[in-house]
């Protein structure tokens, strides 16, 4: 490439290196790793950064307001620098020109700054040709919530690397999404457009899904998500992200999940949510206890020597016997915040079977499972 020349805007920088800082890499081996890829075409820039596990690549078109571009060229520059030299600046058009070797000289202003730059040959390409497994489209809100809901039920330990991930399971114009951390599940199965291909499964970082559905700006847009053999790739508008796979065979679900249920209960999701959080500030061992009433729901816990907690909440709806069950209240809090649903449903399967959640007001595909603590009472 020639040596690049543009003018862009501080604003509309900014706003690009939100996005793409999200896949930077801080202790990789891999030098180039550290830095924003910046490549210079005829008619757009693009910023491109990578983690192995994670890349991201964002397209910035010319136009006459935010981006001018005088000179093609590329160049890799150190992310941690560059960010805070580019908040420091005034707002208004900033200099980019790289001339001889690769050194970026950054103009705005009274301000000159010069960044040793790497280069855009030894960085990681995002446009490779792979062969496609599947394709399909999904809308944004969609997909951000459904990332949103049962990614949080992910295992954070590397002890079993299938657990970390989030199941996509594909199947010709629906998508299942299952996530397990061996004591929670949690699953909803979505419906998607223009489909190219049958069906495949693969398993995804929960961690990079959850930046993902952060990324994705627009909720009424569609995002086109595309599998091949080791990576996934989804593509919105000037927005492209590719993720890696995990490698295993992600636990089957169809022993887990209760076929049927012993007691019914109808809630408002806030008033538990809020009665479960308190009732957490003193349980020992975050173990909770929930026991079904006439028309409540009693919910307690405690601490040796420190002191327990009483709270109830009233039920819209009861069916079956009563019942009483110990939880973790940490695990359950965190399911409970991310249902969208003003009401939810709670099945009790038996003393030692999971508990059902089941969001009143989403469609009916939506579940959760957390499995019950054995106590001496």
């Amino acid at each position: 490439m020639e040596p690049l020349l543009i003018d862009i805007r501080k604003d509309s920088l900014i706003n690009v290196l939100q996005l793409v800082l999200k896949a930077v890499s801080h202790n990789n081996l891999i030098p180039v790793l550290a830095g924003i890829c910046i490549e210079v075409h005829t008619t757009e820039i693009v910023f491109t950064t990578s983690n192995t596990s994670m890349t991201i690549q964002y397209r910035v078109s010319q136009d006459s307001d935010s981006l001018i571009i005088y000179r093609t060229g590329g160049i890799v520059v150190p992310a941690r620098y560059f960010i805070e030299v580019i908040r420091k600046l005034n707002e208004g058009l900033i200099i980019f020109e790289v001339n001889q070797g690769l050194i970026l000289t950054i103009i705005s202003g009274s301000s000159q700054i010069r960044l040793q730059g790497m280069d855009p040959g030894e960085f990681p390409s995002i446009n490779k040709d792979y062969p496609m497994n599947a394709k399909f489209r999904i809308n944004n809100s969609l997909l951000k919530s459904t990332i949103r809901q049962v990614a949080i039920a992910a295992s954070s330990s590397e002890a079993r690397p299938v657990l970390t991930g989030v199941s996509f399971d594909y199947n010709n114009d629906y998508l299942r999404l299952v996530v397990t951390d061996g004591i929670r599940l949690a699953s909803r199965t979505i419906y998607t457009e223009n489909n190219w291909n049958n069906n495949t499964k693969i398993l995804i970082p929960a961690q990079n899904l959850y930046e993902i559905s952060k990324l994705l700006k627009n909720d009424d847009d569609t995002t086109e998500i595309v599998t091949f053999a080791n990576q996934v790739r989804f593509t919105t508008n000037e927005l492209k992200i590719d993720s890696v796979l995990i490698d295993g065979v992600f636990p089957s679900i169809m022993n887990i999940i209760p076929k049927g249920y012993i007691s019914e209960v109808l809630l408002e999701s806030n008033l538990l949510l809020r009665a479960v959080e308190c009732v957490s500030v003193l349980a020992g061992e975050s173990i909770i206890k929930l026991a079904t009433t006439t028309c409540a729901l009693a919910l307690f816990s405690q601490t040796a020597d420190i002191g327990e907690i009483q709270n109830e909440i009233p039920l819209i709806e009861m069916e079956g016997e009563d019942f009483n069950i110990s939880l973790n209240g940490k695990l359950l809090v965190d399911l409970l915040r991310s249902i969208e649903s003003e009401k939810i449903r709670i099945r009790f399967t038996g003393k030692v079977s999971p508990i059902i959640l089941i969001p009143e007001d989403i469609d009916s595909s939506t579940l959760f499972l957390i499995t019950p603590v054995r106590t001496h009472n």
